[in-house]
């Protein structure tokens, strides 16, 4: 479906250690009706995360990769720290938590014909695999909808 969100395609990777929880795996995509450099340019306001992560309460920056966060996952605010492993301009933003090493994620944009980008986010996390789905596309489908409605306004 074209500007959809893609099928489920959540997996289960048996990562766990003894008495550490499984980690998990979730990917999604949307199509944006945006050019691929203002879609990205969306995204890698890196303390603009929560306007379209509802988990995420607050996203500070520390220095060029490193951001301190407080999210809201379960009825409770909890802290960490997350660091940029990748970044390449237009293309792809890497993260892995730092503080509870319980969260890595990579998006990717992909350049589609007229003026649409394909949003790929891919996200590990211990959260159980449904969960981690149903959240995956929550956060595509916000950011496709504030991208689109903002246009171009920073």
């Amino acid at each position: 479906m074209h500007g959809s969100l893609s099928e489920n395609s959540t997996e289960v990777m048996n990562h766990a250690s003894a008495g550490q929880p499984a980690i998990n795996a979730a990917q999604q995509f949307v199509v944006v009706k945006a050019p691929v450099a203002r879609v990205y340019e969306h995204w890698s306001r890196i303390e603009d995360l929560p306007r379209f992560i509802t988990s995420l309460r607050e996203v500070r920056r520390i220095d060029d990769t490193h951001f301190s966060y407080t999210w809201h996952p379960n009825g409770e605010d909890k802290q960490g720290i997350f660091q940029i492993v990748l970044q390449i301009p237009g293309r792809r933003i890497a993260w892995r938590t730092m503080s509870n090493g319980f969260m890595s994620g990579v998006v990717s944009f992909e350049p589609r014909s007229g003026p649409e980008t394909e949003v790929t986010l891919k996200v590990r996390s211990i959260f159980d695999p449904p969960s981690l789905s149903r959240r995956v596309e929550e956060y595509l489908s916000n950011f496709k909808r504030l991208v689109e409605t903002e246009g171009t306004a920073p």
